[in-house]
């Protein structure tokens, strides 16, 4: 928008400048006026509905034909020399400083025009060269407009395919766990049942083998019991899975000593959400290591049912001005991307704390939008 209001101002001023010098003389022959008011309508006509290269060489004609009558308006020249630069007609300028020299050869104004156009050819480069530059910002700006969208609609598609593997496996899982009571236990419970039947029939004709079956049914059940409870215990994981792997982490971090704090059952969250924390927890320590000078590291990990929440802090020096790199604004998208928050602090050392929404970020969904 800039260089179209460039445009008119020039051109603008080229005609006002060439109506003055027609002005002066009080009286204006009609051929003159007729051509002067041709010219302003192409280039009216030129800026506001159709700009083509072609109505700029109807102003070159139309100029060529005026200057034969009079040499006043070779200032127009420069208006055709601004056109052929902004529309990359090297060959229009040639042609237009030629034309110029040729009707001018015996004219003082030769210099002044040649001066003229040089300057507002420069100037049209310039103006060539901004629009340029601002289309291209343009066209980076919407590339990566579309690039963000289409990437928030892979991020949405992903954690959409994340969570229908989650209940597919949920599924299965369940289907597992139900032939495998039933195959087993099942099978085994429905036996003590049927002996227990037959002993309870038998009791009154046969007290002795009555007994017999009832004590083994006793067996029988005292197997299924054991049975059972060897696949709950197989089913179920195992209680510190989650701890140990945190735990693992800040074993292998030898840059200070680390203490690590965790309250509720670890093993409830999803292991989407573990290996989110592991992962800023890597991190987090890493970071640490490079840049806090820090002689202690605390890290606490709250588990309940609305959320996980991860506080890590150290005693480092921290920072007055904090600019995020990669390592952080990682972080923060991967919390993101699952409905929560992330908080970092560089004052008094440096704190980040993560926050995890359970069942998809219910308690977090205003403040992400």
């Amino acid at each position: 928008m800039a260089g179209d209001d460039m445009n008119y101002i020039v051109k603008a001023a080229i005609i006002l400048y060439l109506s003055l010098n027609l002005i002066i003389d009080y009286h204006i022959p009609y051929q003159q006026l007729l051509i002067l008011l041709v010219i302003i309508a192409v280039n009216i006509f030129k800026e506001r509905y159709f700009d083509s290269v072609y109505l700029a060489i109807v102003t070159l004609l139309l100029t060529y034909a005026a200057v034969t009558v009079d040499f006043r308006f070779s200032i127009l020249f420069a208006l055709c020399s601004y056109d052929f630069i902004l529309k990359r007609m090297f060959v229009g300028l040639g042609v237009t400083t030629a034309c110029m020299i040729y009707l001018l050869r015996s004219s003082d104004l030769l210099l002044t025009n040649l001066l003229i156009v040089l300057f507002t050819s420069l100037l049209a480069y310039v103006i060539r060269k901004g629009k340029e530059e601002r289309d291209s910002f343009k066209q980076i700006v919407d590339n990566e407009r579309r690039l963000r969208y289409e990437l928030e609609d892979t991020k949405a598609k992903l954690l959409h395919s994340s969570k229908e593997i989650a209940n597919i496996t949920e599924v299965r899982e369940r289907n597992r766990i139900a032939q495998e009571i039933h195959d087993n236990i099942g099978h085994s419970i429905a036996g003590v049942l049927f002996q227990l039947q037959a002993a309870y029939k038998l009791h009154s004709r046969d007290n002795e083998k009555s007994l017999n079956m009832i004590q083994s049914s006793i067996e029988g059940l005292a197997k299924s019991v054991e049975l059972l409870r060897n696949t709950v215990h197989n089913i179920k994981p195992k209680q510190h899975l989650g701890i140990e792997y945190l735990k693992n982490i800040i074993d292998n971090f030898s840059f200070c000593p680390v203490e690590l704090l965790i309250s509720g059952d670890l093993n409830t969250i999803p292991a989407s959400h573990l290996e989110l924390l592991s992962t800023n927890l890597k991190e987090a320590l890493t970071n640490a290591s490079r840049y806090s000078k820090a002689t202690k590291i605390e890290v606490k990990i709250e588990v309940t049912e609305q959320y996980s929440r991860m506080y890590i802090k150290d005693n480092g020096v921290g920072c007055k001005t904090m600019k995020e790199g990669l390592g952080l604004s990682g972080m923060r998208e991967r919390v993101r991307n699952i409905g929560g928050s992330l908080s970092i602090s560089a004052n008094d050392g440096f704190l980040i704390v993560c926050l995890i929404p359970r069942e998809g970020g219910g308690i977090f969904e205003d403040s992400n939008r």
